[in-house]
């Protein structure tokens, strides 16, 4: 199976994020291991890639899962650090 990849291991996003591997790549979404230059701790990047095949639904989805996620506090949940457009 061939996956087309949007970014690449050792990428760096916004000169903190440095992507390790993709976790998982779903109709132009991607999640990735990273390492946060800035803390030094692993953390995951979710990505959601503009097409011309994207539904304007699926972008506020993703805007939707960012602010819940931001006020979310719990320590089996993964902390919410940071969102940002390339």
């Amino acid at each position: 199976m061939k996956t087309n990849l949007l970014f690449n291991p050792k990428q760096c996003l916004k000169e903190r994020y440095q992507l390790q591997q993709q976790l998982g790549n779903n109709a132009g979404r991607q999640t990735w291991l990273a390492q946060d230059l800035q803390s030094g701790e692993q953390v995951t990047v979710k990505l959601l890639a503009f097409s011309p095949q994207m539904e304007w639904d699926e972008f506020k989805l993703f805007e939707r899962e960012a602010a819940v996620l931001k006020q979310l506090n719990h320590p089996r949940i993964p902390q919410y650090r940071d969102y940002f457009s390339l």
